[in-house]
């Protein structure tokens, strides 16, 4: 029976440090191979999957926690935050000296000096010697930011309070915070309100008329939990988040010890 397997990237996919296990890209083929569809469903959104994710080869990617889903080279949805919205944002960020990106799914772009401030909050993150040019190689830093077809604004937090007066100031969009492997706030990203995996999830399967029982999730924090949920199979990478795996069906070893090969193998995909 065909199974349909989600994947988050983030933590799920790609370790903390940003590495792609070897054992994760041969057993997301072979699971291919055997019939088995595999989808994206991350955060980020179409311009931020690099190529090396890419590569794996999948089947769909929902992006932007569900403002865009993508089955068999077809979109299928694609919601993006008003461009006025978009300026009043930028504006906001601006004035309150806080370094962000904004993904596009045609592009991402960086503010001003989030190449440099942007090294130590992925220090934080966990990642060793990062280079912002490297990890997103595809970021440009335009002067003028009011950009189109955005599905997400994302910014640094210099403080939790941050977080807090920006969720007042835009009450209509959605707020979260995220960051390294334990609970600490690195970033807050702004997204649109009624967006969120599980509806994106539903309108996959509906379109893909894959039942229940069949469909495998694979995530590692508070997010994926929507997904969990309408999955038949939730599965927790070892390396997440508490919430998630007290959610999930199975948790199995982290992304750096083949976790991801470890429960296709587990769950006899492969």
């Amino acid at each position: 029976m065909k199974k349909l397997l989600l994947f988050d990237v983030d933590g799920t996919l790609i370790d903390y440090d940003g590495t792609l296990p070897k054992s994760t890209k041969n057993a997301i083929s072979k699971a291919r191979e055997n019939g088995n569809l595999a989808v994206i469903v991350t955060g980020r959104s179409r311009s931020h999957i690099e190529e090396p994710i890419l590569e794996i080869g999948f089947d769909g990617i929902v992006g932007g926690n569900g403002a865009y889903i993508e089955l068999n080279n077809k979109i299928i949805k694609d919601e993006t935050i008003p461009v006025e919205d978009v300026k009043r944002i930028v504006d906001y960020l601006n004035q309150q000296h806080l370094e962000y990106y904004i993904e596009a799914n045609d592009g991402l772009y960086g503010s001003q000096n989030f190449k440099v401030r942007g090294v130590d909050a992925l220090k934080q993150y966990g990642m060793n010697n990062p280079d912002v040019m490297e990890i997103s190689p595809t970021m440009i830093f335009p002067k003028n930011l009011y950009v189109e077809n955005v599905t997400k604004i994302n910014y640094i937090l210099e403080s939790y309070q941050n977080y807090l007066d920006f969720k007042e100031a835009f009450p209509e969009y959605k707020d979260l915070t995220w960051g390294e492997k334990g609970e600490k706030a690195i970033f807050c990203d702004c997204a649109l309100k009624h967006i969120d995996k599980q509806k994106a999830i539903k309108e996959t399967i509906d379109y893909l008329k894959i039942n229940q029982e069949n469909i495998y999730a694979f995530g590692d924090a508070e997010v994926d939990i929507p997904m969990f949920k309408i999955a038949g199979n939730s599965i927790c990478v070892g390396n997440g988040r508490e919430k998630a795996k007290k959610q999930a069906s199975y948790v199995t070893k982290t992304v750096s010890e083949d976790g991801i090969e470890y429960a296709l193998k587990h769950f006899k995909i492969i």
